[in-house]
């Protein structure tokens, strides 16, 4: 029995559109991705860690480098 959820190749399609805005070697944020995905789909019952998984696997089959920084609690860049 797995423990793996898949999104399914909908939400797949979804998260490439988004992450089809970054060139090839780009990197996107976590965070970002999150929150336009939830937009574009405010009834996705998907959990954040699950979406994380699905923008990884997008990400890395576009080239495209990932900034985990979803659970950031400090700026990367402070005053």
């Amino acid at each position: 029995m797995s423990i793996v959820h898949s999104v399914g190749p909908i939400l797949d399609q979804a998260i490439a559109a988004v992450l089809n805005r970054a060139g090839f070697g780009d990197t996107v944020s976590v965070k970002a991705a999150l929150n336009l995905v939830r937009q574009a789909a405010p009834d996705l019952v998907a959990s954040n860690d699950d979406l994380t998984e699905a923008i990884l696997e997008v990400a890395a089959a576009l080239g495209l480098f990932v900034a985990f920084d979803d659970n950031e609690q400090y700026p990367l860049n402070p005053a």
